[in-house]
């Protein structure tokens, strides 16, 4: 990449050095297995790692070290935000994990036109984040869990409750503070090296370790939230017309529909149907009550609240291991809520969750960021809950229904055991031959490596 600029970290240019050399240049902290913290900072929402060393990071600095550490030693590197993607992308075994969770601060910085820039460091969680805006009143559209880390959901996209108004979460992202391979901290945006802006807002993972974003928030201290529940013997009516409706809907309406494993449920699992209805509220009614109509209501908890409280704070019991697939589908087939009506009757384990996009998340040019799939009109998502156990024989018959789903593309986030296929459904061609070009310039020897990662230009045939 010409003319990238930036600066390397003070504090690391002496000859080779080894884990007394580490702990005397990080502001943080270096954990070894043994240290009271370890076990938890090796460890993500589905993984127990054993790293041979967690770099936890004060600043850019330390982040620098830790790679310049996993450089020099071969070891292979993982970047842990808030630690919550499924495929356990936050921790390895023998290597250097990188855990931002120290750069958690959220400090909002007025601009003369007014915009409200919000500069968040990336080992924050959106729960942090909501709390720290709601005293004046902002709101930034992340995704739907309060602990889950600024970094990794900023870096693959943010599908929350105010997508269809805003788009993914990483669209208001207008700057970035990115230390790549090299251990050169650079500051990006539109103008200062575009070409990596553009990689980080839906590739982050690949090409660095991004220390903190500059996100616009908007005026937003209320949402109209909540869901309508409807009878398990109305799925396919109440799916259906969902899917009519929301495939047009007017923008200020995002929503999904839940339908909960009947594994865990007392006699029939009801259709939940989650709305949140964001921007100006005055005409939340008419927006409703096409829903409304779907079917019979049986119950329904709607009501106007602070966007904060939209974020779910429910804790996964520690021992499942949930299996999660997703597709992004460019239309609604009929024979979509068929085929997942079917699948849930025999695999009880097995959530699903139907998300509208459209919007303004297609209202983006598909180019403009590294996040390429702006065609989508709806993300079907599926996890198997519980524990490997009590999955039993279901996965075969999980993993048999996406292939014969066959969506358009596929939403990196969500996926717990991803393949060559899903990176070709994450990133169109086009996209995946840009990235190719960027890894080349910033990562070329692929320090930065997971299933979701397009390897370097030098490495395509």
């Amino acid at each position: 990449m010409n003319g990238m600029g930036g600066n390397t970290m003070t504090g690391t240019s002496a000859g080779r050095f080894g884990i007394d050399g580490l702990r005397e240049v990080v502001k943080g902290e270096v954990l070894t297995d043994g240290d009271p913290a370890y076990a938890v900072s090796s460890r993500t929402l589905t993984v127990q790692g054993h790293p041979a060393v967690v770099v936890r990071c004060a600043g850019a600095d330390d982040i620098a070290a830790a790679l310049r550490y996993a450089r020099e030693h071969q070891l292979p590197v993982a970047v842990r935000s808030g630690g919550h993607h499924p495929a356990g992308f936050g921790t390895n075994d023998g290597g250097v994990v990188i855990d931002v969770g120290l750069l958690d601060e959220v400090t909002v910085v007025p601009e003369e036109d007014g915009r409200r820039t919000v500069r968040v460091g990336t080992g924050a969680t959106w729960g942090r984040v909501a709390g720290e805006l709601a005293s004046s009143g902002l709101a930034i559209s992340s995704g739907d869990t309060a602990a889950v880390g600024v970094g990794g959901l900023l870096g693959g996209g943010g599908i929350g409750w105010m997508v269809r108004r805003l788009g993914l979460a990483l669209d208001s992202v207008v700057g970035a503070e990115v230390v790549t391979a090299d251990g050169v901290a650079r500051r990006v945006d539109a103008v200062n090296e575009p070409e990596l802006f553009w990689g980080v807002r839906g590739a982050a993972g690949s090409l660095g370790v991004v220390a903190s974003y500059d996100v616009v928030a908007v005026h937003q201290p209320t949402v109209l939230f909540g869901n309508l529940l409807f009878p398990s013997a109305q799925l396919e009516q109440v799916v259906s017309g969902w899917a009519a409706y929301m495939a047009n809907a007017p923008v200020e309406l995002s929503s999904s529909v839940q339908l909960p494993p009947t594994m865990f449920a007392e006699g029939q699992a009801p259709v939940a149907v989650m709305v949140c209805v964001s921007g100006d509220l005055v005409d939340a009614e008419r927006l409703l009550a096409p829903l409304r109509a779907l079917g019979t209501v049986i119950t329904e908890t709607v009501a106007e609240i602070p966007y904060g409280d939209i974020l779910t704070t429910e804790q996964m019991p520690p021992e499942w291991t949930p299996r999660m697939r997703n597709g992004l589908f460019d239309r609604w087939v009929p024979e979509l809520v068929e085929r997942l009506a079917d699948a849930r009757r025999r695999m009880p384990a097995m959530a699903v969750d139907v998300r509208a996009l459209s919007g303004a998340f297609g209202a983006v040019a598909p180019e403009a960021t590294a996040f390429g799939r702006r065609d989508a009109r709806f993300m079907v998502n599926t996890v198997l809950l519980g524990s490997t156990a009590m999955h039993g024989g279901q996965v075969d018959g999980f993993d048999s229904l996406w292939e014969g789903l066959q969506p358009e593309g596929a939403y990196g986030n969500f996926l717990s055991h991803p393949t060559a296929e899903d990176l070709d459904r994450c990133f169109p061609k086009s996209h995946r031959d840009r990235l190719a070009a960027l890894k080349q310039e910033v990562d070329p020897t692929e320090v930065f490596s997971t299933a979701l990662t397009v390897p370097p230009a030098g490495r395509i045939s």
